[in-house]
């Protein structure tokens, strides 16, 4: 009788024992599923772009001047503001009696620095008048990149984090002091979004690599020497050797796979090959 109990109660423990193996078993297969992220591989070309710098300014300035020395009896307008063209800037009082100082051009109001009762000469202008509407940018380039820009020439610059179009209105022919070409493009403005004097990021397309497959930079992993990414079919991670192409910024153009396939962009550091995923997010 305690035999028989004895070997009941071995069964039910070897019994347990199984079960707790398999539970583990089946919790471990759970954990290895790996959550990533993945993009879309797509089959466009890649321009690789080079960034030089440059300043903005009004792209034109006229002098408000007076002709005769005089005192200034009236002051019409404010710095910034709007005028057209012969809108009367100041009243001044002359030797020949009093005149109107009026605007060559239509513009904003910029660097006004008189008042009421002061004395004005025609050797310093009075005021200026800037088109706004308009930024111009003046940047210089190498004698390489000059022969990759022409006139008419269409450009993305950057300035304060925003991205605009510019044109190109004007290629030097002729270096500078410093072996550079005087460039200058220009930029619609009707917004007033940009100031003049500030910095600008022009980008010059430098290199193009046409019909690649692209895929983010951040995919791709480096080991001895080799790249290589993963991509993802039906839950299930496929590790591929890539040859890498060209590489701008965030973008890079490979061989080696496929547009349309499933490149995973977070997670691949701890995956391997034949890896059972969970695909959380992407594009």
């Amino acid at each position: 009788m305690i035999l028989g109990f004895s070997f009941v109660l071995i069964v039910s423990l070897l019994a347990a024992c199984t079960e707790s193996n398999d539970a583990a078993e089946n919790e471990e297969q759970e954990e290895r599923v790996v959550a990533v992220e993945t993009e879309e591989a797509v089959e466009k070309d890649l321009v690789i772009d080079k960034s030089i710098y440059g300043r903005t300014a009004p792209n034109h300035v006229a002098p408000v001047a007076v002709q005769t020395p005089g005192e200034v009896k009236e002051v019409r307008v404010e710095n910034e503001e709007e005028v057209d063209d012969n809108d009367t800037i100041l009243k001044i009082s002359t030797a020949a009696g009093s005149q109107n100082v009026r605007s060559t051009t239509e513009g904003e109001v910029i660097n006004l620095l008189v008042n009421k009762g002061d004395m004005v000469d025609p050797e310093e202008p009075v005021a200026m008048v800037a088109d706004l509407d308009t930024i111009k940018i003046e940047f210089s380039v190498t004698k390489q990149l000059l022969s990759l820009i022409s006139e008419d020439d269409k450009v993305n610059v950057f300035i304060e984090d925003k991205e605009y179009e510019a044109a190109i209105t004007n290629v030097g022919t002729l270096p500078n002091e410093t072996g550079l070409y005087s460039v200058i493009a220009t930029v619609d403005n009707e917004k007033r979004e940009i100031l003049p004097g500030v910095v600008a990021d022009i980008r010059i397309p430098e290199k193009k690599v046409e019909t690649a497959i692209l895929i983010p930079t951040s995919a791709i992993v480096n080991e001895e020497n080799k790249d290589f990414i993963f991509t993802v079919k039906e839950n299930v991670a496929t590790r591929q050797e890539i040859k890498v192409l060209e590489t701008e910024s965030d973008v890079t153009a490979v061989e080696g796979i496929n547009a349309g396939d499933q490149v995973v962009t977070t997670g691949q550091l701890t995956l391997i090959d034949g890896a059972e995923v969970n695909v959380t997010g992407g594009e």
